[in-house]
Formats: structure tokens, C-alpha cells, sequence
């Protein structure tokens, strides 16, 4: 008899954007349990992606030392704080971020090493 597993990749995380930082919920956080630092761009369709990236990764020098970002990973979220980077993402998305949350859904991208923020729609708060 075949089983299968659940697993807590396959379910839907949350992203919260405010002014000052991103907080990914439990579900959201779990690919970067082991982060040393992220990377947080803009893939094609306008959605906001965060990659892991390893200590190896990181010191050997090869990436934009100002594109790196720190991740602060706790038991039930974590946070990437960045002022100037929270700017440049309302302003790519064209939206206004405040001290109250704007809300995503993430999924995981296992062949990618990427998290997908879906940004087209806001979650209903």
C-alpha cells in the first residue's frame, strides 16, 4: 500500500511587508532554518523572491556585498529588517508600506532554492 507523506513544504506560508522589514511566518520560514544570509529580488512577474544562501556562499566574495541581507530566523517566524530595502520593494511594487502589514501567500521552490512571495494579491486580513 503506497503512503504518502505530508509534508510542510507543500503548504502555503504568509509574508507580511511593513515599512521596516519582512516576516515570514512558520510555514514560510522553514527553508531558511539553516541560512546564513538571504538575497531578496524581483523575479518576472513582479513577485518578490528570497533565496538562502550559505556561509560558503557568502565569503566567497563573488556577490554584491550590498545585496545580501540578514535573516533573523526565531522558533515561529522570521524577519528580514531592512528600511532602505523595504523602499525599494514598495516602490518596485508600487505600493505604500506602513506599520501595518500588507499580506502574501509564499510558496517554496525546491529546484530553485527560491521562496515566492505571490504579490499580484494581497491576503485578506
Amino acid at each position: 500500500m503506497p503512503i504518502t507523506w505530508f509534508s510542510l513544504k507543500e503548504k502555503v506560508g504568509t509574508a507580511s511587508f511593513y515599512g521596516t522589514n519582512i516576516t515570514l511566518n512558520t510555514i514560510a520560514s522553514i527553508p531558511f532554518a539553516d541560512a546564513y544570509r538571504v538575497q531578496v529580488g524581483l523575479d518576472e512577474s513582479g513577485n518578490v523572491v528570497i533565496q538562502p544562501l550559505s556561509k560558503d556562499r557568502v565569503i566567497r566574495g563573488d556577490l554584491d556585498e550590498y545585496a545580501i541581507q540578514t535573516i533573523a530566523v526565531k522558533k515561529t517566524y522570521s524577519r528580514i529588517s531592512s528600511t532602505p530595502l523595504m523602499k525599494q520593494v514598495g516602490e518596485a511594487l508600487g505600493i505604500e508600506l506602513s506599520d501595518s502589514p500588507k499580506k502574501y501567500e509564499t510558496t517554496w521552490d525546491e529546484k530553485e532554492n527560491i521562496l515566492t512571495i505571490h504579490t499580484g494579491k494581497e491576503k485578506a486580513k
